[in-house]
C-alpha cells in the first residue's frame, strides 16, 4: 500500500478537535486514558503509519485502516503515572501520509506524589 502524500491529485489532512488534553491533578501510580478525535479534512485517503511517545509510560492506539475524506477517527492515549511527580507533559508523534507528515498531540498532568508508608 502506498503512503504517498498526494494520490491522484488528492491530499489527506488530519484535523484534531483538540491537540492538548490536561488531566489536571492525578495521584502518582494512576493510569489514565484520553481519546483524541480527528477528521480527515483533506480530499485524499488518510493512513496513519505510526504513533509513538518518547516514554513507554505513554502508549497510543490508532486506527490501522484507511480513513476516507470526511470520515472521523480517534487516537486513544494511555498514560501510566507510576514513578512520576509534579507537572508533566507527554508528546505523542503521529506519522501519516499527510503534509506535513508529522503531527503531534499532547497530554498534561499534575502528579501528586504518594506519601511513603
Amino acid at each position: 500500500m502506498s503512503t504517498d502524500i498526494v494520490q491522484n491529485g488528492k491530499t489527506p489532512k488530519i484535523s484534531f478537535s483538540e491537540s492538548v488534553h490536561d488531566f489536571g491533578q492525578i495521584n502518582e501510580g494512576d493510569i489514565v486514558t484520553y481519546t483524541f478525535d480527528f477528521t480527515n479534512s483533506g480530499d485524499g485517503d488518510l493512513l496513519i503509519t505510526d504513533a509513538h511517545a518518547q516514554c513507554s509510560c505513554t502508549v497510543p492506539e490508532w486506527p490501522k485502516d484507511i480513513i476516507k475524506p470526511g470520515e472521523k477517527g480517534n487516537i486513544r492515549i494511555k498514560f501510566d503515572s507510576n514513578g512520576k511527580s509534579g507537572n508533566v507533559t507527554k508528546i505523542v508523534t503521529i506519522e501519516a501520509n499527510t503534509n506535513p507528515k508529522i503531527s503531534t498531540i499532547r497530554i498534561k498532568a499534575n502528579i501528586k506524589e504518594t506519601p511513603l508508608k
